[in-house]
């Protein structure tokens, strides 16, 4: 039995993917209060990609650094005093919590876990909704609740045509909330459309700024989540009501962002909005896996599955995740 992984040996400034390779670690111990779990699926998520890719990033450690934020599997052995679970029971090992920090995430073959971290998977929720149940769907039902926003107000969000973005048309939908999304390519508009997108606007030919104007009458958007950051930034808090809040949860433009003072001026807040912040919560986390786990059963939140590939070929799914209109989340599979 061996446990492979896919570790950062060394970072590679022009080509980080370089710095990967599949190796092969030992199959960690079931010590007291901790829970082996097999990993089956895990998706390759933009957070995944950034944490070895970014240069003195703090989850970055070359030689022993393993990439994966989630993922699902099957307890494969228990230490003493565990009593939540059993072997053989399907899973969902929170790892944000003390692996990620480590360097021990979930692109491996075997990952260990305090007991109280892990989720017995319903049969109702399929392996690709489970693998991918905390990283997206969590982050949209906390960013979309901690908004506040109205029914019948709008939302703003950028990167309208992500995994993240879809779940959160269908989300604010469910909760009477519209939906303003904000895309690259034009041709995303009538695809999420059909999702449930109210409006949406495609930077390639549009002002976002003015559009939202035209839209909401003069109001603006209620709230914001911003998933760029950079220039965008600056038309996304130009873009909701005088003392609305912005939320950033992504970086797809870079570590920096452009705000108008006018918009500071009228009491526009910006914030970043991090998810391990919030599990650190006791409370917070049990919301989100009654809430999020009845909104999947329900079909509310569903998984977008693109191509599946097997661990050893890691690279090939990196790419494929990259690949502009890919057409669904990306899974490793063991």
């Amino acid at each position: 039995m061996s446990n492979r992984a896919v570790v950062l040996q060394k970072f590679v400034p022009n080509n980080p993917e370089a710095g990967l390779a599949l190796l092969t670690k030992p199959v960690p111990k079931a010590e007291p209060g901790q829970v082996v779990v097999r990993i089956i699926l895990r998706p390759v998520n933009p957070t995944d990609l950034m944490s070895y890719r970014l240069e003195g990033y703090a989850h970055a450690k070359p030689g022993s650094f393993t990439p994966g934020s989630e993922g699902v599997g099957i307890v494969h052995d228990v230490g003493e005093g565990v009593t939540a679970v059993v072997k053989g029971q399907r899973v969902v090992p929170f790892i944000e919590f003390e692996n990620i920090g480590k360097g021990e995430g979930t692109w491996q073959d075997y990952v260990s876990v305090r007991a109280d971290l892990v989720w017995v998977v319903p049969d109702s929720i399929s392996d690709f909704a489970a693998a991918q149940f905390v990283v997206n769907p969590w982050t949209v039902h906390g960013m979309l609740s901690d908004l506040k926003i109205p029914k019948g107000e709008y939302v703003l969000q950028t990167a309208a045509g992500s995994t993240l973005g879809r779940q959160l048309i269908k989300l604010a939908k469910h909760w009477g909330i519209k939906t303003i999304n904000v895309v690259r390519r034009k041709e995303q508009k009538a695809e999420l459309k059909a999702l449930g997108a109210d409006e949406v606007i495609s930077t390639s030919d549009e002002d976002v700024a003015t559009r939202v104007k035209e839209i909401t009458g003069g109001k603006l958007a209620y709230g914001a989540l911003d998933a760029v950051a950079g220039q965008l930034t600056k038309q996304v808090c130009a873009s909701v009501r005088d003392g609305g809040q912005v939320f950033i949860y992504g970086v797809l433009a870079g570590w920096e962002v452009t705000v108008g003072v006018g918009d500071l001026f009228r009491g526009v807040q910006l914030t970043a909005w991090y998810l391990i912040k919030e599990l650190s919560i006791l409370e917070r986390r049990r919301v989100f896996i009654s809430d999020v786990s009845k909104l999947i059963e329900d079909k509310i939140i569903e998984p977008l599955v693109g191509e599946t590939y097997d661990l050893a070929d890691f690279q090939l799914a990196i790419k494929k995740s990259e690949e502009v209109g890919r057409g669904g989340k990306v899974f490793l599979k063991s």
